[in-house]
């Protein structure tokens, strides 16, 4: 599963490369950018893109994941 900041709108989320019925894998999915992926709302993932937990910068979204990765992992 990858794990990443991406810009939303005017403020920035942290996505997994993983939709909610996917298999964990460590193979990058075969689908297109566009495709739904699930979002960070601060304790879990979600399928719906406007519970995401929302950061001003890239940097902050970039640091957040860079802190939290086990525990983003974990909760994939």
């Amino acid at each position: 599963m990858g794990v990443m900041a991406r810009k939303q709108g005017d403020s920035f989320v942290i996505t997994s490369d993983r939709v909610t019925d996917d298999l964990p894998s460590k193979v990058a999915p075969k689908r297109k950018v566009g495709d739904v992926f699930r979002v960070w709302t601060g304790r879990n993932w979600s399928s719906v893109l406007t519970d995401a937990e929302a950061f001003k910068t890239m940097d902050e979204a970039d640091e957040y994941v860079k802190s939290n990765s086990s525990r983003l992992m974990e909760s994939g």
